[in-house]
């Protein structure tokens, strides 16, 4: 196992190995953390992972808060921070995605979602699902947090955060909360491994 203080000044090549385990492979979160030039010396500041996961956490909920206030004056830094808050969210896999287009942490994670005991029409609503949820929410894909829910549980969240009225800027805060608590459960299950 890499202790925390060794990885914080690694190279950069193996922080995203780090990162790619804590957190689905993803150039726009390594943009907004680990190449920001503010974070890594505060990540230095901490003393174990779990810190630093809340550090990328408080980080990107800044990042979103940031460019909903700067939304209405349309600046090009803007859209593309924006852009790389979408790149975060969709590194995601969408629930229920084939096998192979999922990491081996989403595949495990969604083990509960790949039933084939399943009916078909629970199998076509959680795809509806997907795609009212996108069209509800341009650009973002839905992230939740599985943690052991069946199908039908998630159908009632997505279900909700569908009917939410929530814009476009709460929902991604909503998700950035739920890949940063996928990456805690990934730490505490693969600790070994970092």
């Amino acid at each position: 196992m890499m202790q925390y203080q060794n990885f914080v000044h690694a190279s950069k090549d193996h922080q995203l190995v780090v990162m790619n385990e804590l957190f689905e492979p993803c150039q726009g979160l390594i943009r907004l953390t680990v190449d920001d030039d503010g974070f890594m010396p505060r990540a230095r500041e901490l003393d174990n992972y779990k810190e630093f996961i809340e550090l990328v956490r408080s980080t990107l909920i800044q990042v979103c808060l940031e460019v909903e206030m700067e939304a209405s004056s349309s600046s090009s830094s803007t859209g593309n921070r924006r852009k790389l808050l979408e790149d975060v969210v969709n590194a995601h896999p969408r629930l229920g995605e084939t096998k192979k287009q999922l990491s081996t942490h989403s595949m495990l994670e969604q083990k509960n979602l790949q039933s084939s005991q399943d009916s078909p029409e629970i199998q076509k609503k959680l795809l509806e699902l997907n795609h009212e949820y996108e069209k509800v929410y341009p650009g973002l894909r839905f992230v939740v947090f599985v943690n052991g829910r069946t199908r039908l549980e998630i159908i009632r969240i997505m279900e909700s955060r569908i009917t939410s009225g929530n814009d476009w800027f709460k929902e991604v805060r909503t998700a950035m909360q739920e890949l940063c608590n996928i990456a805690q459960d990934r730490y505490r299950k693969n600790s070994s491994r970092l």
